[in-house]
Parts: structure tokens; C-alpha cells; sequence
């Protein structure tokens, strides 16, 4: 029986995935007609196609109709909902989840566009009453200003600054100091291998979020044995 639950969570986890990608890419022009077409040819994906992650090994990686080679990251993005969602199932501890579904579909967005809509932020806000902390808010408070007296200075965008604000709101001064070291180094490894300047940094954040999370749980673990 609990295999079958965290088979069914995995389900759920990518078909999350999935479904906030839609939301951040089409928000807010959202259609409860719209229909999954190929990014390439247009054609409108059929039913099998649009199975989160075994879709894309059904039809090997390629539009049935113009060939051309799809998306890995869109699998493997699934993929790691699905493994999330199954690692809170396993914690049991769900408080967490409303704040990775705003910072998942927070870094979609910026990935697509560069933009964060401030409507996504509101999707936060259980987890943030549930781990309410009133030494975080402090913390929080002198995140932001530091950050926006930064910005006049260097090109950091607004919604990088609310981010991390809300990231140092939930966990703190020093978990938010490993967030943003990871997500730099993560940036410094693109620079290095892309040669690229600018970078939309709220999907870093994100991965580096979600590891910290994950090795604080292990850490923690580790001292209760």
C-alpha cells in the first residue's frame, strides 16, 4: 500500500510540474481550451504525447509529425516534481509545499520571460503562516533593504529581490546565505560555460533552495541518530 501512495504522489508531483509551467508561460492570457500543440510545427499533441515524463520516451524525444528534437528538461523537470513531492510525503511534513510551488512556477516565469508576477507570490503564504517566525521577519526586512540599495547600484531585478526576500523570510539568515552562494555558483558555472553576462537567476534559486532543503533535512537527521 505505501508504495502505491508514493507512486501516486510521484504522479502528482510531475503532473504539478507540468501544469505550473502551463500557468507560468500562458498567465495571465489563461484558456481552459488550450490545447498542447508541438512548440515547432504547431500540431496538437495527442493524448499519449502529453503523459508527464513517459511521453516523451513513447515518442523518443521528436514531434511525431516534424521531427525535431523536443525538450529534455521537460521529463527531467518532471521528473524532479514528481521525487519532491514524494521526499514531503516521506518527511511528512507538507508545510513547505506552498512555498516550492510559488519559487517552481516564480522561476518558470522568469525563465520565459525575465518577469515575476506578484500574484505568484501570494501562493506562498501557507507556508510562510505555518513556519511563522518572528526573528525571520527581521531578517527578511534587512534582506530587502540591503538588496534594494544593491539595486540602484547593480542591475539586480525586483523580482530577485522579492525572492530572496521571501526565501529569507521562511528560512532564515543562514540558510538564505547558502541559498544564494549555491545559486551563484550555479551562475558562475554558467558563465563559464556559456560565456553569458546576463542570466535570469530565479530558477537557480530555486535549485539551490530546494538542495539546501534537502541537505538541512539530512544534516538534521544525521544529529538526531
Amino acid at each position: 500500500m505505501i508504495y502505491f501512495l508514493y507512486l501516486l504522489f510521484f504522479i502528482l508531483g510531475a503532473c504539478i510540474i507540468s501544469f505550473l509551467k502551463v500557468i507560468a508561460h500562458d498567465y495571465p492570457q489563461i484558456s481552459l481550451s488550450r490545447r498542447s500543440h508541438c512548440d515547432y510545427c504547431g500540431r496538437i499533441l495527442r493524448w499519449f504525447e502529453i503523459i508527464p515524463i513517459i511521453g516523451y520516451f513513447i515518442v523518443h524525444g521528436k514531434c511525431i509529425s516534424c521531427k525535431n528534437q523536443l525538450d529534455f528538461s521537460n521529463p527531467f523537470l518532471e521528473f524532479t516534481g514528481g521525487l519532491l513531492l514524494c521526499f514531503f510525503l516521506y518527511i511528512g511534513d507538507f508545510s513547505y509545499l506552498s512555498f516550492f510551488v510559488m519559487l517552481i512556477i516564480s522561476g518558470f516565469s522568469d525563465s520565459f520571460f525575465g518577469y515575476v508576477y506578484p500574484i505568484f507570490y501570494l501562493l506562498a503564504i501557507p507556508s510562510l503562516l505555518l513556519r511563522f517566525n518572528h526573528v525571520h521577519w527581521l531578517v527578511a526586512l534587512t534582506i530587502y533593504l540591503t538588496l534594494i540599495l544593491l539595486h540602484k547600484k547593480y542591475p539586480l531585478g525586483l523580482g530577485d529581490i522579492e525572492v530572496l526576500t521571501i526565501i529569507g523570510l521562511l528560512f532564515g539568515l543562514n540558510s538564505f546565505l547558502y541559498i544564494l552562494l549555491l545559486a551563484c555558483f550555479f551562475c558562475l558555472i554558467q558563465y563559464f560555460w556559456y560565456k553569458k553576462r546576463a542570466f535570469r537567476f530565479i530558477p537557480y534559486l530555486t535549485w539551490s533552495t530546494g538542495i539546501i532543503y534537502l541537505l538541512s533535512y539530512l544534516m538534521f537527521r544525521q544529529n538526531l541518530l
